[in-house]
Protein backbone atom coordinates (compact mmCIF):
# COMPACT_ATOMS: atom_id res chain seq x y z
CA UNK A 1 0.00 0.00 0.00
CA UNK A 2 1.30 3.47 -0.88
CA UNK A 3 1.50 6.35 1.62
CA UNK A 4 -1.45 8.06 -0.10
CA UNK A 5 -3.53 4.90 0.13
CA UNK A 6 -2.70 4.51 3.83
CA UNK A 7 -3.86 8.06 4.52
CA UNK A 8 -7.09 7.46 2.59
CA UNK A 9 -7.70 4.15 4.37
CA UNK A 10 -7.50 5.92 7.74
CA UNK A 11 -10.12 8.39 6.54
CA UNK A 12 -12.32 5.54 5.36
CA UNK A 13 -12.17 4.00 8.84
CA UNK A 14 -13.40 7.29 10.30
CA UNK A 15 -16.29 7.51 7.81
CA UNK A 16 -17.38 3.91 8.41
CA UNK A 17 -17.25 4.48 12.17
CA UNK A 18 -19.50 7.52 11.88
CA UNK A 19 -21.95 5.70 9.59
CA UNK A 20 -22.09 2.84 12.07
CA UNK A 21 -22.61 5.14 15.05
CA UNK A 22 -25.36 7.14 13.31
CA UNK A 23 -26.99 4.12 11.70
CA UNK A 24 -26.46 5.39 8.15
CA UNK A 25 -26.59 3.40 4.92
CA UNK A 26 -23.63 3.75 2.58
CA UNK A 27 -22.14 1.96 -0.42
CA UNK A 28 -18.61 1.80 -1.74
CA UNK A 29 -18.96 2.93 -5.37
CA UNK A 30 -17.03 3.44 -8.62
CA UNK A 31 -13.50 2.03 -8.73
CA UNK A 32 -13.63 1.18 -5.05
CA UNK A 33 -16.11 -1.60 -5.90
CA UNK A 34 -13.67 -3.07 -8.43
CA UNK A 35 -10.98 -2.84 -5.76
CA UNK A 36 -13.10 -4.65 -3.19
CA UNK A 37 -14.24 -7.41 -5.56
CA UNK A 38 -10.99 -8.06 -7.48
CA UNK A 39 -8.26 -7.06 -5.03
CA UNK A 40 -9.94 -7.01 -1.59
CA UNK A 41 -8.70 -3.42 -1.30
CA UNK A 42 -7.29 -0.68 -3.49
CA UNK A 43 -6.84 -1.16 -7.19
CA UNK A 44 -3.01 -1.37 -6.97
CA UNK A 45 -2.25 1.54 -9.29
CA UNK A 46 -5.09 3.79 -8.12
CA UNK A 47 -5.61 6.12 -5.17
CA UNK A 48 -9.41 6.40 -5.06
CA UNK A 49 -11.88 5.74 -2.32
CA UNK A 50 -15.46 6.55 -3.31
CA UNK A 51 -18.49 6.26 -1.03
CA UNK A 52 -22.13 7.12 -1.70
CA UNK A 53 -25.03 7.57 0.72
CA UNK A 54 -28.75 7.94 -0.03
CA UNK A 55 -29.62 11.66 0.16
CA UNK A 56 -31.23 11.49 3.61
CA UNK A 57 -28.27 9.62 5.09
CA UNK A 58 -25.83 11.91 3.28
CA UNK A 59 -27.39 15.03 4.81
CA UNK A 60 -27.29 13.48 8.30
CA UNK A 61 -23.65 12.58 7.77
CA UNK A 62 -22.75 16.11 6.64
CA UNK A 63 -24.61 17.65 9.57
CA UNK A 64 -22.82 15.55 12.20
CA UNK A 65 -19.51 14.27 10.87
CA UNK A 66 -17.23 17.26 11.46
CA UNK A 67 -17.73 17.27 15.22
CA UNK A 68 -17.08 13.51 15.31
CA UNK A 69 -13.82 13.70 13.37
CA UNK A 70 -10.26 14.44 14.54
CA UNK A 71 -9.45 18.14 14.16
CA UNK A 72 -7.03 17.55 11.29
CA UNK A 73 -9.80 16.13 9.10
CA UNK A 74 -12.02 18.54 7.19
CA UNK A 75 -15.38 17.65 5.63
CA UNK A 76 -15.37 19.79 2.52
CA UNK A 77 -18.42 20.78 0.51
CA UNK A 78 -19.90 24.00 -0.84
CA UNK A 79 -21.29 24.85 2.61
CA UNK A 80 -18.01 24.45 4.52
CA UNK A 81 -15.67 25.68 1.76
CA UNK A 82 -17.61 28.18 -0.40
CA UNK A 83 -15.23 28.14 -3.39
CA UNK A 84 -15.36 24.33 -3.64
CA UNK A 85 -17.00 23.68 -7.06
CA UNK A 86 -18.91 20.42 -6.53
CA UNK A 87 -22.25 19.13 -5.26
CA UNK A 88 -20.74 16.35 -3.14
CA UNK A 89 -18.24 16.20 -0.28
CA UNK A 90 -14.61 15.31 0.19
CA UNK A 91 -13.05 14.31 3.47
CA UNK A 92 -9.61 15.96 3.54
CA UNK A 93 -6.55 15.36 5.67
CA UNK A 94 -5.38 18.94 6.29
CA UNK A 95 -1.89 17.75 7.27
CA UNK A 96 -1.22 16.75 3.65
CA UNK A 97 -1.25 18.26 0.17
CA UNK A 98 -2.96 17.08 -3.00
CA UNK A 99 -3.34 20.07 -5.29
CA UNK A 100 -5.17 19.07 -8.46
CA UNK A 101 -4.71 21.07 -11.63
CA UNK A 102 -8.34 22.14 -12.30
CA UNK A 103 -8.78 23.60 -8.79
CA UNK A 104 -5.16 24.55 -8.04
CA UNK A 105 -5.85 28.29 -7.92
CA UNK A 106 -8.95 28.10 -5.73
CA UNK A 107 -8.85 29.18 -2.05
CA UNK A 108 -9.96 25.80 -0.70
CA UNK A 109 -8.59 22.96 1.41
CA UNK A 110 -6.23 20.91 -0.79
CA UNK A 111 -5.45 17.96 1.48
CA UNK A 112 -5.44 14.33 0.37
CA UNK A 113 -9.06 13.18 0.24
CA UNK A 114 -11.74 10.55 -0.26
CA UNK A 115 -15.01 11.27 -2.08
CA UNK A 116 -18.44 11.10 -0.42
CA UNK A 117 -21.39 11.32 -2.82
CA UNK A 118 -25.15 11.72 -2.32
CA UNK A 119 -27.52 9.43 -4.19
CA UNK A 120 -30.65 11.05 -5.63
CA UNK A 121 -33.72 9.97 -7.57
CA UNK A 122 -34.55 10.74 -11.19
CA UNK A 123 -37.64 11.97 -13.07
CA UNK A 124 -39.66 9.38 -14.98
CA UNK A 125 -41.54 11.47 -17.57
CA UNK A 126 -39.68 11.82 -20.89
CA UNK A 127 -40.25 15.55 -21.34
CA UNK A 128 -39.15 16.24 -17.78
CA UNK A 129 -35.97 14.19 -18.31
CA UNK A 130 -34.99 16.37 -21.28
CA UNK A 131 -35.58 19.57 -19.30
CA UNK A 132 -33.81 18.08 -16.30
CA UNK A 133 -30.66 17.23 -18.24
CA UNK A 134 -30.48 20.65 -19.89
CA UNK A 135 -30.82 22.52 -16.61
CA UNK A 136 -28.38 20.20 -14.85
CA UNK A 137 -25.77 20.78 -17.57
CA UNK A 138 -26.18 24.56 -17.45
CA UNK A 139 -25.94 24.76 -13.64
CA UNK A 140 -22.93 22.44 -13.61
CA UNK A 141 -21.12 24.65 -16.13
CA UNK A 142 -21.91 27.73 -14.05
CA UNK A 143 -20.59 25.97 -10.95
CA UNK A 144 -17.27 24.91 -12.49
CA UNK A 145 -16.63 28.25 -14.18
CA UNK A 146 -14.02 28.99 -11.50
CA UNK A 147 -11.93 25.95 -12.52
CA UNK A 148 -9.11 25.93 -15.04
CA UNK A 149 -10.06 24.91 -18.56
CA UNK A 150 -8.65 21.56 -19.61
CA UNK A 151 -7.59 20.36 -23.02
CA UNK A 152 -10.35 17.75 -23.22
CA UNK A 153 -13.15 20.32 -23.09
CA UNK A 154 -14.90 21.16 -26.33
CA UNK A 155 -14.42 24.61 -27.82
CA UNK A 156 -18.05 25.56 -27.17
CA UNK A 157 -17.73 24.55 -23.50
CA UNK A 158 -14.59 26.64 -23.09
CA UNK A 159 -16.31 29.61 -24.73
CA UNK A 160 -19.33 29.29 -22.43
CA UNK A 161 -17.12 29.08 -19.34
CA UNK A 162 -15.31 32.24 -20.44
CA UNK A 163 -18.64 34.06 -20.79
CA UNK A 164 -19.79 32.85 -17.37
CA UNK A 165 -16.56 34.11 -15.81
CA UNK A 166 -17.06 37.45 -17.55
CA UNK A 167 -20.40 37.75 -15.75
CA UNK A 168 -18.85 36.80 -12.41
CA UNK A 169 -20.31 33.33 -11.90
CA UNK A 170 -16.87 32.07 -10.82
CA UNK A 171 -17.38 34.12 -7.66
CA UNK A 172 -20.81 32.57 -6.94
CA UNK A 173 -19.77 28.92 -6.69
CA UNK A 174 -21.54 28.04 -3.45
CA UNK A 175 -24.79 29.74 -4.53
CA UNK A 176 -24.79 27.84 -7.82
CA UNK A 177 -23.88 24.56 -6.11
CA UNK A 178 -26.76 25.02 -3.67
CA UNK A 179 -29.17 25.75 -6.51
CA UNK A 180 -28.01 22.65 -8.39
CA UNK A 181 -28.24 20.50 -5.24
CA UNK A 182 -31.79 21.68 -4.54
CA UNK A 183 -32.75 20.91 -8.12
CA UNK A 184 -31.23 17.41 -8.20
CA UNK A 185 -32.65 16.41 -4.83
CA UNK A 186 -36.24 17.27 -5.82
CA UNK A 187 -36.69 13.68 -6.99
CA UNK A 188 -36.89 11.59 -3.87
CA UNK A 189 -34.87 8.41 -3.82
CA UNK A 190 -37.63 6.43 -2.12
CA UNK A 191 -40.05 7.12 -4.98
CA UNK A 192 -37.64 6.68 -7.87
CA UNK A 193 -36.83 3.58 -9.90
CA UNK A 194 -33.49 5.13 -10.88
CA UNK A 195 -30.74 6.07 -8.41
CA UNK A 196 -28.23 8.68 -9.53
CA UNK A 197 -24.78 9.69 -8.41
CA UNK A 198 -24.82 13.12 -10.04
CA UNK A 199 -21.52 14.13 -8.47
CA UNK A 200 -19.31 11.67 -10.31
CA UNK A 201 -17.93 12.63 -13.70
CA UNK A 202 -19.29 9.67 -15.69
CA UNK A 203 -22.69 11.25 -16.34
CA UNK A 204 -25.49 8.88 -17.32
CA UNK A 205 -23.33 5.84 -16.54
CA UNK A 206 -24.09 6.80 -12.93
CA UNK A 207 -27.86 6.35 -13.42
CA UNK A 208 -28.71 2.85 -12.20
CA UNK A 209 -31.88 0.87 -11.43
CA UNK A 210 -32.41 0.97 -7.68
CA UNK A 211 -32.13 -2.83 -7.59
CA UNK A 212 -28.44 -2.55 -8.45
CA UNK A 213 -27.84 -0.97 -5.05
CA UNK A 214 -30.53 -2.88 -3.16
CA UNK A 215 -29.67 -3.68 0.43
CA UNK A 216 -26.04 -4.05 -0.53
CA UNK A 217 -23.74 -6.97 0.20
CA UNK A 218 -20.56 -7.13 2.23
CA UNK A 219 -17.07 -7.30 0.80
CA UNK A 220 -13.52 -6.92 2.07
CA UNK A 221 -11.50 -3.74 1.56
CA UNK A 222 -8.01 -3.75 3.10
CA UNK A 223 -9.24 -5.84 6.02
CA UNK A 224 -12.44 -3.82 6.53
CA UNK A 225 -15.98 -5.08 6.04
CA UNK A 226 -17.62 -2.70 3.56
CA UNK A 227 -20.99 -2.53 1.80
CA UNK A 228 -21.03 -2.58 -2.00
CA UNK A 229 -24.02 -2.53 -4.42
CA UNK A 230 -26.02 -5.75 -4.20
CA UNK A 231 -25.86 -6.42 -7.94
CA UNK A 232 -22.25 -5.29 -8.21
CA UNK A 233 -21.65 -7.20 -11.45
CA UNK A 234 -24.43 -5.29 -13.23
CA UNK A 235 -23.30 -2.05 -11.62
CA UNK A 236 -19.67 -2.46 -12.72
CA UNK A 237 -20.55 -3.74 -16.19
CA UNK A 238 -22.76 -0.71 -16.79
CA UNK A 239 -19.97 1.67 -15.76
CA UNK A 240 -16.84 -0.06 -17.03
CA UNK A 241 -17.81 -2.78 -19.50
CA UNK A 242 -15.62 -5.88 -19.10
CA UNK A 243 -14.39 -4.93 -15.64
CA UNK A 244 -12.93 -8.38 -14.99
CA UNK A 245 -10.37 -8.01 -17.79
CA UNK A 246 -6.87 -6.96 -16.80
CA UNK A 247 -5.78 -3.56 -18.11
CA UNK A 248 -2.62 -3.23 -20.15
CA UNK A 249 0.37 -1.76 -18.32
CA UNK A 250 0.04 1.61 -20.06
CA UNK A 251 -3.54 1.93 -18.80
CA UNK A 252 -2.68 1.11 -15.19
CA UNK A 253 -2.58 4.74 -14.06
CA UNK A 254 -4.69 6.99 -11.87
CA UNK A 255 -7.03 9.46 -13.58
CA UNK A 256 -6.05 12.31 -11.23
CA UNK A 257 -3.85 15.06 -12.64
CA UNK A 258 -2.15 17.03 -9.92
CA UNK A 259 0.49 19.68 -9.35
CA UNK A 260 1.50 18.82 -5.79
CA UNK A 261 1.21 15.57 -3.83
CA UNK A 262 2.84 15.55 -0.38
CA UNK A 263 1.98 13.10 2.38
CA UNK A 264 4.24 14.84 4.93
CA UNK A 265 3.50 18.54 4.45
CA UNK A 266 0.24 20.51 4.63
CA UNK A 267 -1.19 22.17 1.55
CA UNK A 268 -1.00 25.44 3.52
CA UNK A 269 2.77 25.36 3.07
CA UNK A 270 2.33 25.40 -0.68
CA UNK A 271 -0.30 28.08 -1.01
CA UNK A 272 2.02 30.48 0.84
CA UNK A 273 4.49 30.29 -2.00
CA UNK A 274 4.58 30.16 -5.77
CA UNK A 275 4.82 26.58 -6.99
CA UNK A 276 5.54 25.53 -10.53
CA UNK A 277 2.73 23.81 -12.42
CA UNK A 278 3.83 20.30 -13.30
CA UNK A 279 1.11 17.98 -14.52
CA UNK A 280 1.84 14.49 -13.29
CA UNK A 281 -0.01 11.29 -12.70
CA UNK A 282 0.15 9.36 -9.46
Amino acid sequence: MTEVQEIELNMLKQVLGICDELGLVYYMVCGSVIGAVKYKGFVPWDDDIDIALPRRDYEIFCENAQKMLPEYYFLQNYKTDPAFPTIYSKLRDSRTAFIETPTADLPINHGIYIDIFPLDGYPSEHGMIKRFEKKKKLLKLLMISSCKNNNEQKALTKALLSVFRLFGFHRKTNATAEKLTNYLSRWQLEKSEIWCNHGNWQGELEYAPREQYGEGIWAEFEGLNVRIPQKYDEYLTQKYGDWRAELSKEKQISHHVYEVCDTQKSYTEYIKQEYKSAKRFI
